[in-house]
């Protein structure tokens, strides 16, 4: 095989946003071990790049965002108790650094988006579908079980009942369904999608963090602490940029934004 078509994670960056493209075309996306294993380290890169405003994770190509893990290694890597120990480790440690990502992240849903691939996008701070995204999680058709963090955040999102749905059902929503249901929060074309990322990028950095940080503090109590969240907000008051938007604002121009 190619390196070119060796299943991936692709890190790109142009201008203020870091993409993240699941590249396994020919498994409709599915995450791999490797893959799987990968991920916390390019969450990292972005998280450490000043540069980096907003994060998208995104399926390479046009007929998935991604299928879920790749059941061709279930077999191989899964079998065993130790082996299904590392793979769900390794699974929920990358879908745990997403989601302490200390910048927006936006899941970019275009074609299938199963089982593990929601889960992934569950773990984004939004989640924008085209209007061919289809949606489910059937861990009931497979005989497997959906991790309980990730079936906590699905609940949250959706409700109780809902999430019930999903899972008891195994069905396929399409895009519209699942806006209806709260799984996404709209569907739009890629490049409206690709717009709206391009101007967060370009807002000020402390502020976004520090409101991701207040209203995921809402959600789950304890994961910052309100003195973190506090500290947050005095930084926004004590920044530069602080400075740069009031000036902005007075010279009728477009801020400029440095993140500090």
């Amino acid at each position: 095989m190619s390196s070119e078509h060796t299943p991936a994670l692709r890190y790109q960056k142009e201008g203020g946003v870091a993409t993240l493209s699941i590249d396994h075309p020919t498994r409709h996306n599915a995450m791999t071990f490797d893959m799987w294993a990968a991920l916390p380290g390019l969450i990292e890169q972005a998280d450490a790049d000043t540069d980096v405003r907003v994060v998208v994770l995104r399926g390479a190509g046009e007929k998935a965002f991604s299928s879920g893990s790749d059941i061709s290694q279930f077999g191989e890597r899964r079998s065993t108790e130790a082996g299904v120990k590392l793979w769900n480790d390794t699974v929920v440690a990358a879908a745990d650094r997403l989601v302490r990502l200390g910048k927006p992240t936006v899941a970019l849903i275009r074609g299938l988006c199963f089982g593990g691939g929601v889960g992934l996008s569950l773990h984004c701070d939004l989640r924008f579908a085209t209007p061919d995204a289809s949606f489910s999680i059937p861990a009931a058709k497979l005989g497997v079980g959906y991790y309980p963090a990730w079936l906590k955040r699905l609940s949250s999102l959706v409700g109780p009942a809902v999430a019930k749905e999903i899972m008891f059902t195994a069905r396929r929503y399409d895009a519209a369904q699942a806006l209806k249901i709260g799984l996404v929060n709209d569907v739009r074309d890629e490049a409206e999608t690709l717009e709206l990322v391009t101007r967060m990028a370009s807002l000020a950095p402390l502020s976004l963090r520090a409101s991701k940080m207040a209203i995921d503090e809402a959600v789950e109590p304890g994961k910052y602490g309100d003195e973190a969240c506090q500290q947050a907000l005095r930084m926004c008051f004590a920044s530069q940029d602080y400075k740069e938007g009031q000036a902005a604002f007075r010279d009728k121009r477009p801020p400029v934004f440095a993140g500090r």
